[in-house]
């Protein structure tokens, strides 16, 4: 790796830390900063390895960096691996595709499940390429430990493996695919038990339970071409190309494209009947890098230029979030900012305990006011919060100030720092509700 690559790759890490330490949390990184105070093998929304990044961090004072410090770094390693798996002359082109896909490119500014599963991915891959050249003990041994990790970080982990198995099938002749299959079930046997004690609740929401969309032609498009810029902005039409037209000459090869194009289709044929979300295949970074940077493409000076003008924007996008939303007029950055003053608000307004009714509220106020803020969930999804312990100390029996967005509570009006409109009610009593069961 050149002296020029080290030194853009740390001013990035330090580029990061500045802009992650300059914004708010958004809801679901309060969410899972909740995990991280309340490990376990599994939860509701997710697999726990969010929350143990997050933990690992929590020596650090108390803020936005200290949440997410862990997803940079780890976002900086799985780039570094994805480096060290390349030759020299195609490392350059290699850092550059990874920053210029756009969810690999910010998830390290995030404290999301999202990042642990990209991370892994590569692990994964670089695991799975010396598993295939060298077959020996060390490699099947790391894709064994690496297999459950994928899970543990998020189910789309499935998928690697399954189309893996897809393009390989020769693999199921090989001993050491045995044991690695059985050490893999043995390590992940601890968030099944789990599920199992909690009735699969996760399966079951994931796969039966989220609401499901008409057929819409208009949809099945906007994630076909979603996922064409996803592989790098204005590059990814070339990733694409260069993907579809590679013909693979060895088993890693194949088994990156399998792994490529197959998740693609699985999440087309999804949409038909669910909305898409575009985070969904964030893990496809590192098989579509790791297949198309060998590519003599990318030779051709329009080509550079056009990665060039990828990885900029991309780059530059992330001060966005350091911008009052008002003034750059983006709704989706009100989820960011204004939430600290809001939560003091709150407590001002508020001397008895704080019970929010979303998921959303009361992790927000949990991190902003530091303290122990519970969701009602009344008329809303089930999560995590329905499986916490309702214990006086976290879970207020007696009157509260009651933070709400329906409609049927009276009290005073509270806009949130996005726009939405909300009710805080003094002196409610949660258990005149009928949902709550201590």
């Amino acid at each position: 790796m050149t002296k020029i690559l080290k030194l853009t790759l740390v001013l990035i890490l330090i580029f990061h830390v500045w802009i992650a330490a300059s914004f708010e949390l958004s809801h679901d990184e309060a969410y899972y900063w909740l995990y991280s105070h309340h490990l376990d093998w599994g939860y509701f929304d997710h697999p726990p390895v969010v929350g143990l990044i997050i933990k690992a961090f929590s020596f650090l004072p108390h803020s936005e960096i200290g949440v997410r410090i862990g997803f940079i770094l780890l976002q900086l390693f799985g780039c570094l691996l994805l480096i060290k798996a390349v030759p020299k002359n195609r490392q350059v082109i290699t850092a550059s595709l990874f920053f210029s896909f756009p969810l690999a490119s910010f998830s390290g500014l995030l404290a999301l499940p999202d990042l642990p599963l990209l991370f892994m991915t590569i692990l994964y891959c670089v695991l799975l390429k010396r598993y295939l050249e060298k077959n020996d003990s060390l490699s099947a041994l790391g894709l064994a430990l690496t297999i459950p990790l994928l899970l543990y970080s998020k189910y789309h982990g499935i998928l690697v493996v399954f189309f893996t198995l897809l393009a390989l099938p020769k693999l199921f002749t090989r001993k050491k695919f045995y044991l690695i299959t059985a050490i893999a079930l043995l390590a992940f046997l601890p968030h099944l038990f789990w599920q199992y004690d909690h009735d699969f609740s996760t399966l079951r929401y994931h796969f039966f339970e989220r609401p499901k969309a008409n057929f819409s032609v208009k949809r099945l498009l906007e994630y076909s071409v979603t996922q064409i810029f996803l592989a790098g902005l204005f590059a990814g039409p070339i990733v694409w190309w260069i993907t579809v037209k590679t013909k693979t000459q060895d088993d890693f090869s194949r088994a990156m494209k399998c792994i490529s194009v197959g998740t693609v289709i699985f999440f087309l044929i999804s949409t038909v009947s669910k909305k898409f979300e575009a985070n969904w295949t964030i893990f496809l970074a590192p098989p579509l890098i790791l297949l198309v940077a060998p590519s003599a493409l990318w030779e051709k000076t329009w080509v550079r230029r056009t990665l060039a003008a990828s990885v900029l924007i991309v780059m530059l996008a992330r001060v966005l979030f350091i911008f009052d939303p008002s003034t750059v007029r983006i709704k989706r950055l009100g989820e960011f900012n204004g939430w600290a003053s809001w939560a003091k608000e709150i407590d001002d307004k508020c001397p008895q305990p704080v019970l929010a009714n979303t998921y959303q509220m009361a992790s927000k106020l949990s991190f902003y006011l530091n303290r122990p803020v519970h969701a009602l969930n009344y008329n809303s999804r089930k999560n995590q919060f329905d499986y916490w312990d309702r214990d006086k100390s976290y879970y207020p029996t007696e009157e509260v100030c009651y933070v709400t967005d329906k409609k049927q509570f009276h009290g005073e009006p509270i806009m949130t720092p996005e726009g939405k409109a909300m009710i805080l009610v003094r002196g409610f009593k949660p258990s005149e509700l009928k949902v709550y069961s201590p």
